[in-house]
């Protein structure tokens, strides 16, 4: 499901001015991110260090979690070296190509 088609329903607007509907699942998650910032701000600052503990921690935490997926997917190890393998002759060449995706 890509961007335009399942999150923001582009394929059902006829324009700019006919938005539609706010999607429930959209409008839902909002309103979880607002309760955890009340709840994690009730008692002031004292607890609100404990909440950028994690939030400061958490996107590591994933982006670990996506490191350890991508090196076990097949063709990994392929893609690393070609990724350090650097040709500095190619990059002598200064040519642009004009279409790039065709």
């Amino acid at each position: 499901m890509d961007l335009k088609r399942g999150v923001l329903n582009l394929h059902e607007s006829t324009g700019i001015h006919n938005l539609g509907l706010p999607r429930w699942q959209l409008s839902l998650c909002l309103l979880c991110v607002v309760i955890i910032l009340y709840f994690s701000l009730w008692k002031g600052v004292k607890t609100s260090g404990k909440v950028v503990w994690i939030t400061a921690t958490m996107p590591y935490m994933v982006l670990l979690v996506l490191l350890i997926h991508g090196i076990t997917l097949p063709g990994a190890m392929d893609g690393i070296k070609a990724y350090l393998s650097i040709d500095f002759e190619r990059l002598k060449e200064a040519q642009v190509d004009c279409c790039p995706l065709s």
